[in-house]
């Protein structure tokens, strides 16, 4: 074990991080990441999941409860932290998750399944590696041919607020003193930083985080930031390929901008050219996005021909608000709405699209595109009306092509 990786696990089993109960994360969903490659599982064999580097468990926990047939392994350095874990999912009655202590510097001790992991989940844990890019070549190689990794890094002009800030801790607290001793100032500092470079934004009271979350952000023994150009880089010199942001909106022009003249300059420039300007604008800290590897591609569209025969599914990431007001023998709808993981609702007012969603709401099992056309034809819609809203449903990511 190299130095780097000696501190980095030392100071996480003194603060095992992250605190906190099992937790829904965006990205979760095993068969709604596969969903977004063009290569599909050729076999009907359980899904395997690997969470590289899962702290105290909060968010392998939470996948897990929400999968029961999804069979999940979860690895990391931190001794203290993978026994809070593996108690935790022993209390809650978790047979489907598998604790490993490893490094993924080495990835000595993982047993990977015959053809590699499905899904690999990294959040938080490739930028405090002595060096990241090994980590990501690791999980590339164990990965599935038709796999995913959800991955997040920390974004550097989403953290400059905080790298100032730690620039200042570490000239009143020297960074080779122990963390304990560092702890009192920090805090302090990090306590004025309030009502200066923190004023109203992301790391607006950090200073009131548990121990274990303030060392993590303010007192970190090791960790590395990327910007887009960067990530890009560090993404493709691991073979692997940008498949899509784990929320779109977030990066998205159209979304982010209003100015016609703006607007109209900014879709002439690629993509890539879009999010150096959004990240340079927008206070992004946490880079979270889905890649696979470079042979493989983000699904299309699905063609018109096939939609009929097609598979859909409610997407999981979805949720649902219903007003109903009970009147005399019947009910009333006053209003319904939906989000997509952590955006805001968003409110339906056009009768048919309500309508569909109404049932959705409903619905836990898959469907096809025929059923679909067949629900809205009987609510007044024409086929050509109906296979629109379907477009629709999945441009919103309200529905998925399992």
């Amino acid at each position: 074990m190299d130095q780097t990786t000696k501190k980095v696990k030392s100071m996480y089993e003194r603060y095992p991080y992250p605190s906190g109960n099992p937790s829904i994360r965006a990205g979760f969903d095993a068969r709604l990441l596969l969903s977004y490659v063009a290569k599909k599982k050729d076999t009907d064999t359980p899904l395997h999941v690997l969470d590289a580097g899962c702290g105290r468990g909060p968010g392998v926990l939470g996948a897990a409860s929400l999968q029961p047939d999804v069979n999940f392994t979860a690895i990391d350095i931190n001794s203290v932290g993978l026994a809070q874990a593996k108690a935790n999912a022993e209390a809650r009655g978790l047979t489907n998750v598998n604790f490993v202590q490893a490094d993924l510097m080495t990835l000595e001790g993982v047993d990977v399944p015959p053809g590699g992991f499905d899904v690999i989940y990294s959040s938080g844990v490739l930028h405090h590696l002595a060096t990241p890019q090994i980590g990501l070549n690791n999980l590339a190689n164990i990965l599935a041919p038709h796999g995913v990794i959800s991955l997040m890094l920390y974004g550097s002009f989403g953290r400059q607020a905080l790298y100032r800030l730690i620039e200042g801790i570490d000239i009143v607290s020297s960074n080779k003193d122990e963390i304990e001793d560092r702890l009192p100032l920090a805090r302090v500092l990090t306590e004025e930083a309030d009502n200066t470079i923190f004023k109203g934004n992301y790391w607006q009271g950090t200073y009131r985080n548990p121990d274990v979350e303030f060392v993590d952000t303010c007192l970190n023994v090791n960790e590395v930031s990327y910007d887009v150009a960067s990530l890009w880089k560090f993404i493709d010199s691991a073979k692997m390929k940008f498949v899509r942001w784990i929320d779109p909106d977030v990066w998205s022009v159209d979304r982010r901008f209003n100015n016609p003249l703006l607007l109209a300059r900014l879709r002439e420039l690629s993509e890539f050219e879009q999010y150096q300007v959004i990240e340079r604008l927008f206070e992004i800290p946490k880079l979270e996005l889905i890649i696979c590897k470079a042979d493989n591609t983000a699904a299309e569209t699905v063609d018109i021909a096939e939609l009929e025969s097609s598979q859909f599914a409610v997407n999981p990431e979805a949720s649902f608000s219903v007003e109903k007001r009970n009147l005399n023998q019947s009910q009333r709808i006053e209003s319904l709405s939906y989000k997509i993981r952590h955006s805001k609702s968003q409110s339906v007012t056009d009768p048919l699209l309500a309508q569909i969603i109404l049932l959705l709401a409903e619905q836990t099992t898959c469907f096809t595109g025929s059923e679909i056309i067949s629900v809205l034809s009987q609510n007044g819609a024409d086929k050509n009306s109906a296979i629109e809203l379907i477009y629709e449903l999945l441009e919103k990511e309200i529905i998925f092509i399992p």
